[in-house]
């Protein structure tokens, strides 16, 4: 990651929202205004998912946090895709990334700006 990258990425998690706590992100290194953040309230218990191996800027930018309640466990996931990111690529690495989080016990809510004209004909 370069020094500009890792420099926005401190920057951005270190966004004081009061009560809340930057839990999970992804920060670009080679394009600028781009990843994804999440801030969770301090009320809450989290576990961090690292879903870095499946993000490629542009195509498929993600983050994760675990969420365990006295009656549910949910993960919470953010994606981004670019209007000009890779639509096949980000088809892959999200069928991947739920195949990895499901089980049955599991809440998943999907939180995304994934770009997608459904105008437009294609196959």
């Amino acid at each position: 990651m370069s020094y500009r990258a890792s420099h926005e990425c401190i920057k951005y998690s270190h966004i004081n929202i009061e009560g809340y706590t930057a839990g999970a992100q992804f920060c670009r290194a080679l394009h600028e205004k781009g990843g994804v953040i999440m801030y969770i309230h301090n009320n809450l218990t989290f576990t961090n998912i690292d879903l870095s191996e499946y993000c490629k800027e542009k195509d498929f930018e993600a983050c994760a946090i675990k969420l365990t309640t006295i009656s549910l466990n949910i993960c919470i996931i953010t994606i981004f895709r670019s209007p000009t990111g890779n639509f096949n690529y980000f088809l892959q690495n999200l069928d991947k990334v739920l195949q990895l989080l499901y089980t049955p016990a599991l809440h998943i809510i999907i939180c995304r700006d994934i770009n997608i004209n459904y105008l437009a004909e294609n196959e």
